[in-house]
């Protein structure tokens, strides 16, 4: 198939149905031949940050000549972004190949008795079968959702970790940050390394507990000394500091201060793989790495004035606004608005209220996502109204192209637009400006 009937056909694949017992997954693989097995790979789970963890691992791999595979989930504007290779997304062509191997395959399984996959099972294996055609030297894989029954927990890793714990798909995971934390604890191996960094000492308990009782040497990235010398205009320069290592003039190009903690995991994970690396060495492969970090939505600014992030869930929203404080002077007195959509499933009304009360915004730009999942724009504006109590404007629009061009018409040098509530919304936004432009 092309790319766009394999994307179409992937689409009508249920995104979050009942998920299939790993065994099913495994038999998958059994069919074409356990690719996840021709490389050595890198497992992160975690709430939030866990994208970006990825993404830096998978840059430091790179600097150090590995070719280096990256899976990661969701994807922002194409669906290409999940897997690639040395930064390189698979081309489209690959991608309707690789698919119709994969298609053969689940077809196959269904005829023996098995289960479709599911959508996010079904890319995972993609993913799998290009990086071990492509002989990949590692591979570093993001969970999906949770870890013990996501798709990629059939992988053998010689590294995990897992980022930042909070509430968030609490239908699928369980309601406290105890019954998350030992979801994503799912996918520590017996005696594989684990580093960890998730932020509330509920989760670190559960994660040490496990990480005992299968035998794996588990490291802290939080005791790291995260000291930042300078931060402007999304350009951070710091140091990071522990009993096993100092690395001095780090530097990350994009984004905002909590991707400091996600550059502790990552380099925590490499140094603890690549232990027998001189310090030196390791030194020039991080400042290399660090550099060239980009990721798409994560505090992005558009404009000086325009920010996108894809915060989705309580955790996030807080970040975003600690952020904007931080990089905007005079923040409560700069005049803002907000773009927002997000997703039925998510606890929207936390998410509000840190929108309402901790950025508090003049004008409201509320839209909906084109995706099924998408919360009713009426249930959002009378949700605002109710918390902004007319201290704000709020207007409903169709489509988020529409809200976009609303709120950036007229929007003056001194004003702020955040535009956020989620990835979707902040890949449908950058679609719409990419093809406008």
């Amino acid at each position: 198939m092309n790319i766009q009937e394999a994307e179409k056909y992937i689409n009508n694949i249920p995104r979050f149905a009942d998920k299939t017992e790993p065994e099913n997954v495994r038999r998958l693989m059994q069919i074409l031949g356990n690719p996840e097995r021709k490389s050595k790979t890198v497992h992160i789970a975690g709430t939030n940050g866990k994208g970006s963890v990825a993404k830096m691992m998978s840059l430091f791999l790179d600097e150090s000549g590995f070719k280096t595979g990256l899976f990661l989930s969701p994807h922002i504007e194409k669906i290409n972004e999940r897997i690639s290779i040395n930064e390189r997304d698979i081309s489209d062509e690959d991608f309707g190949r690789i698919f119709d191997i994969v298609k053969n395959a689940s077809d196959e399984l269904v005829s023996q008795g098995g289960s479709h996959p599911a959508y996010f099972e079904f890319l995972f294996a993609m993913g799998a079968v290009y990086f071990a055609e492509q002989e990949c030297d590692y591979v570093v894989y993001e969970t999906g959702l949770g870890g013990r029954l996501d798709a990629t927990n059939c992988i053998m890793p010689c590294m995990t970790a897992i980022t930042e714990i909070g509430l968030d798909h609490v239908k699928y995971l369980g309601d406290t940050v105890e019954k998350i934390a030992e979801e994503k604890a799912g996918i520590i191996k017996k005696g594989v390394p684990l580093i960890y960094f998730t932020g509330r000492i509920a989760a670190n308990k559960v994660i040490e507990f496990i990480a005992r009782e299968r035998g794996c040497p588990a490291f802290n990235a939080a005791w790291t000394d995260i000291s930042v010398k300078s931060s402007d205009g999304g350009k951070i320069d710091f140091s990071l500091d522990n009993r096993y290592y100092t690395y001095d003039n780090l530097v990350i190009n994009f984004g905002s201060l909590y991707q400091t903690r996600n550059a502790a995991t990552a380099v925590y994970m490499f140094d603890r793989l690549f232990n027998e690396k001189s310090i030196e060495e390791k030194q020039s492969i991080i400042q290399h790495g660090l550099a060239r970090f980009r990721m798409k939505a994560r505090f992005q600014y558009l404009k000086d004035n325009i920010v996108l992030d894809g915060a989705h869930n309580e955790d996030a929203a807080k970040e975003l606004t600690q952020s904007l404080r931080k990089s905007f002077k005079n923040f409560s007195k700069i005049r803002k608005k907000i773009v927002f959509a997000i997703s039925s499933d998510k606890d929207y009304e936390k998410v509000l209220d840190e929108l309402c009360y901790g950025i508090r915004p003049s004008e409201i730009y509320i839209t909906e996502l084109s995706s099924g999942r998408k919360l009713d724009k009426q249930i959002l504006y009378d949700m605002f109204s109710e918390k902004m109590k007319d201290k704000a404007e709020i207007r409903i629009y169709e489509n988020c192209e529409d809200a976009y061009n609303a709120a950036v018409e007229g929007l003056k040098e001194d004003e702020l637009l955040i535009i956020t509530g989620s990835l979707y919304l902040a890949g449908e936004v950058l679609q719409y400006i990419g093809n406008r432009d």
